[in-house]
């Protein structure tokens, strides 16, 4: 289902712990996430091109938002030692999911900001992967439905 990215929610909890204790980042309006795996070469002799195989994922991305004086979370979170729990859902109001899809995981944070004289001051930040993740349970599913489709592929 397609829906509107304006109930989208980013989450953060500086102890790592996540799930109730996680509380909303105020004035963040946009995030990216990215799931890029990368590609290792294992091109031989006499291959005809090259050849890849998937190596480990790289989970980062950005948040993009306002400075908010009542809420300091990300900057605070860019002088932590130890990683914090960051949750990211695309849509809170989902009508089609039980739960709001949300990608999960331990991340380090980074953040910037940019102050103009014609514009609200604006707050971004990054963030890179710092243990596992989790992925909608939807995507969780039909991951491990591949994975057995591919199992039963190798074994014929």
């Amino acid at each position: 289902m397609i829906l509107s990215g304006r109930d989208g929610l980013v989450k953060w909890d500086p102890t790592g712990v996540g799930g109730l204790t996680a509380e909303a980042l105020a004035s963040i309006k946009a995030f990216t996430l990215s799931l890029a795996t990368e590609k290792i070469n294992v091109t031989c002799f006499q291959d005809t091109n090259r050849v890849y195989i998937p190596g480990m994922r790289d989970i980062s991305g950005t948040l993009t938002g306002f400075w908010n004086s009542d809420d300091m979370s990300l900057i605070e979170a860019t002088a932590l030692t130890a990683p914090g729990m960051l949750e990211l859902i695309p849509h809170s109001n989902d009508p089609s999911a039980a739960t709001p899809h949300a990608f999960t995981g331990l991340a380090y944070m980074d953040a910037e900001l940019d102050t103009d004289v014609e514009g609200a001051p604006a707050l971004s930040g990054t963030f890179m992967a710092a243990g596992p993740w989790t992925l909608p349970a939807a995507a969780m599913a039909r991951l491990s439905e591949r994975a057995d489709r591919n199992r039963e592929r190798v074994a014929a």
